[in-house]
């Protein structure tokens, strides 16, 4: 099994920025963890470092599996995954308002965290069978129901910031994959109108705003709203159908923006009444953390001011004023790299990105390098998940994301984020050690 040949095609150059990555973020955890008055630790870091052996396990084991196996039982593993889920939102003990664990008293599992590995393996086993047809935006359909499915379940539970991952690792699977552009910038564009006019509203509203506005008198009249949605989708119909008959280029030019357009007004809707009132505010604190000092503006302000502080070379491990004298909130989890940038200051930030970086540079050589379809779709939505979580967590703490409540592969504390990230590196080592066979 551990033959001199499996030993010489692993990919240790990836295996060893894994690796570092994660006793760097062991050591932040100690340091997040410990108390400078009572001179004790929370004994958090021992847990992860329990997880980090356990993790490397699972990181051999999948690279030992022949990954095209993974694209055979693909539907089998996303069906589980899928149970998994809604067994969880439904009969899980909610933690701090989220139904997201399967509790099995010793241990407890995140099945959420393993669902985006079933969507990657069978989008990626699509994408292989549907090579030819994907330019059809009809073929589009089946991708879009297998993300969504879980992305609804997820919202359920609710777990805002575990959804959103999929979202991007989705558009980027069916680009790389061979995707009409024209196509995924119109469903963009519709994603794009049904968020902002939404959270416009609301960022008036809760700001106070009372002036007379166009745009906050049309979305207070739904009526109205869907009527403007119902004529230009009538447009939309009326000009496709005329189009199919009698190609003409200025038909085309007039419903598919007239179908983007509709369906974006439509769906605003719907997100003005699905979204709960704390999921609108986090999107809109980014914006102006000042608006809500206190409350869901808080952990932006601490967070900034912890990076600020570390400067250029830091304030020195256990250090950090922010994160010892119990400032910084979540500093374990989900602003793990603002204990980085307080402790190592800009220095120690850019060594943790030039980490990651390496990471994702990895991914992104081997998906490249791949020739097998199925292979090279695997990695690519593997470094897709990598790669949107480090962005979105590091945007988040740094106030240009809204706080979602996403982990720092690698470097955040808890089990299921990291054995999900581990796996995937085992598959991006085994899509590696087996591309010259496919």
């Amino acid at each position: 099994m551990f033959s001199r040949d499996f030993l010489n095609r692993m990919d240790f150059f990836l295996i060893a920025a894994v690796v570092i990555t994660i006793v760097f973020g062991i050591l932040m955890i100690y340091s997040a963890g410990f108390d400078p008055i009572e001179n004790t630790n929370s004994g958090l870091f021992k847990k992860q470092i329990i997880w980090f052996i356990i993790g490397l396990i699972f990181l051999v084991l999948m690279s030992i599996i022949n990954y095209r196996q993974m694209g055979d039982y693909s539907l089998q593993i996303y069906g589980v995954l899928v149970f998994l889920l809604l067994v969880t939102t439904a009969f899980s003990r909610p933690i701090r308002g989220t139904s997201a664990w399967l509790d099995f008293g010793l241990f407890s599992i995140q099945p959420s965290e393993f669902m985006k590995l079933g969507v990657v393996i069978v989008l990626a086993k699509y994408l292989e069978l549907r090579e030819r047809d994907i330019k059809n935006f009809r073929e589009l359909l089946v991708p879009a129901v297998v993300t969504l499915l879980p992305v609804l379940i997820i919202l359920k539970q609710p777990d805002f910031g575990t959804a959103a991952i999929f979202i991007p690792v989705l558009f980027t699977m069916l680009f790389i994959g061979g995707a009409d552009v024209s196509h995924l910038v119109s469903i963009i564009l519709i994603a794009v109108i049904a968020m902002v006019f939404p959270m416009m509203l609301t960022y008036w509203e809760w700001a106070g705003y009372k002036g007379t506005n166009f745009l906050i008198q049309f979305f207070l009249h739904v009526d109205v709203l869907f009527t403007v949605a119902g004529v230009l989708l009538v447009l939309a119909i009326t000009t496709f159908i005329i189009n199919y008959f009698i190609p003409r280029p200025f038909l085309r030019r007039t419903y598919i923006p007239s179908t983007v357009i509709s369906l974006g007004l439509f769906l605003s809707v719907v997100i003005q009444n699905l979204f709960k009132e704390y999921q609108k505010k986090r999107i809109l604190v980014f914006l102006n953390p000042d608006l809500d000092p206190h409350g869901s503006g808080y952990n932006i302000i601490q967070s900034k001011v912890a990076i600020g502080s570390g400067g250029f070379l830091g304030k020195g491990f256990l250090s950090g004023s922010q994160t010892q004298l119990g400032y910084l909130p979540e500093k374990t989890t989900d602003f793990i790299f603002s204990v980085v940038a307080e402790e190592f200051g800009f220095v120690g930030a850019l060594l943790l990105l030039l980490l990651l970086g390496m990471i994702i540079y990895r991914g992104i050589k081997i998906s490249l390098e791949t020739r097998d379809k199925f292979g090279a779709m695997l990695a690519t939505g593997v470094t897709a998940i990598l790669f949107f979580h480090v962005f979105i967590n590091i945007g988040m703490v740094i106030g240009i994301m809204p706080v979602t409540g996403l982990p720092l592969c690698f470097m955040s504390y808890g089990g299921s984020n990291l054995f999900m990230a581990m796996m995937g590196i085992g598959i991006l080592n085994n899509v590696q050690m087996n591309s010259s066979r496919y």
